[in-house]
């Protein structure tokens, strides 16, 4: 029976009792500095998106639009858990819990495959990214997703190393049960095939005793693929009629939108995590670890996919690809034992994995901190911004705004249909005329405006649109908010 390569007590001198509990000291620092995601929950503003999901739950799942409804559901009994009243801290409490355990389920999944102190160490910079703090007080069903796969990719793993085909076989049901959170998840199935089988060809290692493993996981891939050929078939339907490219095919504009998926990943692994993962995977290539080739073509299957979905004319982000960070957190982790292998003094070894480990968590500790100081959540104030017109507009004001739907759950809580805003006028790319349209009238209007959303627009409405703010309005007040290469603030103009 092969196995997946799990390093041995032996073979590395640097291991020994005290390495288990020196990963047992990583693995509980992890999960206390993952508490940080419950701070401040309730303190940022919700987003498009976090609304949508408020709303949603009311009308898009009656009415069969939502392929992936299990997180909406999830939502919601959570909220009436919380005491019924859907605000922002009970809205984002079921995926900061998910996000926190994430945590172990790192260390679990990886534990097997790579080693302790390798699954401790992914764990830990899992609990100290930022980007994963951002999306844990998101409520979204991206870290709902990764939980699903994580536990899915242990049990495949644990199959596979033990010739266990039921457990094989209950893990990717698990990894693709996560697309019923976001239907990214279901990207997982197929790379969670393949990398078992090409790690240990790549080891050199003859898939002897896998048969039935192989076998009954070949069967439930075609059985699977056509169960779920009419769901993706929708949802990817849906996806590209919402984000999809117009007109004929255009390999200029294919690569800029592959380009922007590899941009926006890279930014969110942040160049230290995302370097660090490449010299692991280059570490494992070499030296043909299993652990680091599974982890390498998870990734590389996984990227490739959403690639090639983004190249067809979809706009992909860094989010699609979530899920993976486990998995670049792993590939990150390996070079702190593989570096060290060559040095004979143990002390060496020792202090090296230490350097490499700190470099890394500070860099990810201070991207943390910024989070909740200067980048205030990476959130536009929206909510600070439309209850200050609220709070100033006179009864036959008219208000208008960017992301009208989330105006309209701070102006209107009472509201379930914020898709159909009552209180708070669309100002968005496909109504640009509007407010030339209501200037004709004698109302006083305010307009709440995100400039950097201004860059989606036609240029020309952007253009006409901006000389009406700039020339037939006054700025009343902004929030700023500038993230490095993002512009989240929020400007309110008034027209007299």
């Amino acid at each position: 029976m092969t196995r997946l390569e799990r390093p041995s007590e032996e073979a590395s001198p640097s291991r020994g009792p005290e390495t288990d509990s020196g990963a047992r000291w990583v693995l509980l620092l992890s999960l206390a500095v993952g508490l940080v995601r419950f701070w401040k929950l309730g303190a940022w503003s919700l987003w498009f998106d976090e609304a949508a999901t408020f709303t949603d739950w009311y009308v898009g799942l009656s009415g069969g639009e939502i392929k992936n409804p299990l997180g909406y559901e999830l939502v919601h009994r959570t909220v009436e858990l919380l005491g019924g009243r859907p605000d922002e801290y009970a809205l984002r409490f079921l995926p900061a819990l998910a996000g926190w355990l994430v945590i172990p389920a790192t260390y679990w999944a990886f534990r097997e495959l790579a080693g302790r102190r390798a699954a401790a160490l992914a764990a830990l910079f899992v609990a100290t990214s930022s980007w994963q703090v951002y999306w844990s007080q998101n409520a979204r069903f991206y870290t709902l997703a990764e939980l699903a796969t994580l536990v899915g990719a242990g049990l495949v793993l644990r199959g596979f190393a033990r010739g266990s085909a039921v457990r094989a076989l209950l893990g990717v049901a698990v990894a693709g049960a996560g697309a019923l959170f976001h239907p990214s998840a279901a990207l997982a199935v197929p790379a969670l095939v393949v990398a078992p089988i090409f790690a240990a060809r790549r080891a050199g290692r003859p898939v002897v005793g896998q048969k039935r493993v192989l076998l009954a996981l070949g069967g439930a891939a075609v059985v699977g693929a056509l169960v779920a050929f009419p769901w993706a078939k929708a949802t990817l339907g849906t996806y590209f009629l919402q984000k999809g490219a117009q007109g004929p095919f255009d390999a200029g504009a294919a690569l800029d939108r592959v380009l922007h998926l590899a941009r926006t990943t890279g930014f969110y692994l942040t160049p230290y995590l995302g370097a660090a993962a490449l010299v692991g995977a280059a570490l494992a290539w070499r030296r043909r670890a299993e652990s680091g080739l599974a982890a390498f073509a998870v990734a590389l299957v996984v990227l490739v996919l959403v690639g090639a979905i983004a190249a067809a004319g979809a706009r992909m982000t860094a989010q699609y690809v979530f899920f993976l960070f486990p998995w670049i957190a792993l590939l990150a982790a390996l070079p702190a034992d593989e570096l060290g292998r060559a040095l004979a003094d143990a002390g060496q070894r020792k202090a090296l994995a230490r350097a490499w480990a700190f470099v890394l968590v500070a860099c990810s500790l201070v991207n943390t901190a910024l989070y909740f100081t200067v980048r205030q959540g990476e959130r536009p104030p929206w909510r600070d911004a439309y209850q200050f017109v609220w709070n100033r507009r006179e009864e036959n004001d008219l208000v208008l705004g960017m992301e009208a739907t989330v105006g309209e759950y701070y102006v209107a809580p009472w509201r379930t249909e914020l898709r159909q805003p009552e209180h708070v006028q669309w100002l968005d790319k496909w109504r640009a005329t509007l407010p030339k349209l209501w200037a004709r009238q004698s109302r006083r209007m305010w307009l709440v405006v995100n400039p950097e959303q201004f860059l989606d627009w036609n240029e020309s409405d952007a253009a006409e649109v901006q000389r009406f703010l700039r020339e037939e309005c006054r700025l009343v007040k902004v929030w700023p908010l500038y993230v490095e290469s993002r512009d989240l603030s929020v400007w309110v103009y008034v027209r007299d």
